[in-house]
């Protein structure tokens, strides 16, 4: 009896060592891809195919899917899942998020719209020498350039403006800030002045007298309109009208602002005898600090600013013209010379202009304007004393704020109106 039980104590004793030979057998190491993983006691496999003990720790370097190669089966994989307790140990590290993109540099916004000569913005002047300075915004090669004005005029509007040169900073493609006079050129590109006496846009010098009282278009184009009025005289015995021009009127969206020059009898240079109208409205210019006057339409800005103490100012209408204007009188040298003849009650007051155009079309028309044309030829005799142009049944408007003429390309709602 005592035998019995011993046979089944060592029968017992074997299958005890031999269960517990393929626990130990069941802990599989596997190769994976990804790292080590350690399940807890929640990874319990089937003691079987998959060679996982039922309470082992499987320790092993599975990927992500948790699968390794057992030892206790050559073949045997490690299907078993870890629960939300399974502490995953040798994760692929973490890459740290990529460091933000840089700021873009800060661009100043944008007054309304620009030509590419005027598109920059002011920033503060060199401390030490107060010269002035621009970052140009326009495209191409002045992009994002500074510009410093010289030396040798440090400032765009000097107080002293009769005296010294201004700053004139250039975004294009001259990509420049050179000194000038701030003063219309009557020998210089787009020039209208004496009784009157033009340069075109093809540098050709030409005369076209009008009519005295008339109003003629200079300038026609899709987004701008520039007439003038003339007045004049005759003398006896002459068959045409000595000329010159009274007043602008630029037209343009919406809008009109006219320039001229009041009628004096005796002519005084410490007296203004300039007149500016905006749609109508008689405006002031001051003759302190910035000594200007402007308005922004929403589309465009308009400067007006005295470049002189009285009687000469720079016109920017921006994205369209700029004209410097200056007021003169006939003086009494200059009636003797040319035998005028004016009126003894009457100085003639006129406007000596230079205009600078931008973004013209190629069909630009106006006495004027046409030189601007692509391939415009001349007409007139180089070497004539006085080469004289025609046109004034093709450039005559009802008034000076009409946009209406033969070859005129202006339209506006006929709703605006302005009087001089």
């Amino acid at each position: 009896m005592a035998s019995k039980w011993l046979y089944v104590f060592v029968v017992c004793l074997i299958l005890f060592v031999s269960l517990e030979a393929a626990v130990v057998d069941g802990q599989g190491i596997g190769d994976g891809k990804e790292g080590q993983g350690q399940g807890n006691r929640n990874d319990q496999g089937n003691n079987g195919d998959n060679g996982q003990g039922n309470k082992g720790e499987g320790n092993g370097n599975g990927n992500d899917n948790g699968q390794g190669n057992g030892r206790g089966n050559d073949n045997d994989k490690n299907n078993g899942k870890g629960s939300d307790n399974n502490d995953k140990k040798g994760d692929k590290k973490k890459l740290s998020p990529p460091p933000p993109p840089p700021s873009p540099l800060p661009i100043h916004p944008p007054p309304p719209p620009k030509d590419d000569v005027t598109d920059y913005y002011m920033l503060s002047p060199i401390e030490r020498t107060g010269q002035q300075r621009a970052f140009c915004e326009a495209k191409g090669a002045c992009f994002w350039k500074t510009l410093t004005c010289p030396p040798e005029c440090p400032n765009r509007k000097p107080k002293k403006k009769k005296k010294v040169k201004g700053c004139f900073i250039d975004c294009s493609r001259k990509c420049e800030a050179t000194c000038k006079w701030r003063k219309p050129k009557c020998n210089g590109y787009g020039s209208l002045c004496y009784d009157p006496r033009f340069v075109g846009g093809d540098g050709v010098m030409f005369y076209f007298h009008g009519a005295k009282g008339g109003d003629f278009a200079i300038v026609s184009d899709d987004n701008l309109q520039i007439n003038a009025h003339f007045i004049g005289t005759r003398p006896k015995g002459r068959t045409r009208d000595f000329t010159w021009v009274q007043a602008l009127s630029v037209m343009f969206d919406v809008h009109t602002l006219v320039l001229a020059a009041k009628r004096v009898s005796k002519w005084d240079d410490k007296v203004d005898a300039l007149i500016v109208k905006w749609d109508d409205k008689m405006i002031n210019i001051p003759t302190d600090g910035d000594a200007e006057w402007r308005i922004n339409t929403g589309k465009r800005a308009v400067i007006v600013e005295r470049t002189d103490d009285l009687n000469t100012i720079r016109v920017t209408v921006f994205g369209l013209v700029e004209m410097d204007i200056r007021v003169t009188p006939i003086g009494e040298k200059e009636n003797k010379a040319h035998d005028y003849q004016i009126p003894a009650d009457d100085a003639f007051s006129h406007l000596e202009t230079q205009f600078k155009f931008y973004r013209l079309s190629d069909f630009v028309e106006g006495v004027l304007g046409k030189t601007y044309q692509p391939g415009y030829v001349s007409p007139v005799k180089i070497g004539v004393p006085m080469p004289m142009v025609g046109g004034e049944d093709k450039y005559r408007t009802p008034s000076l704020n009409s946009p209406l003429c033969k070859l005129c390309r202006f339209q506006r709602p006929s709703s605006v109106v302005a009087t001089i």
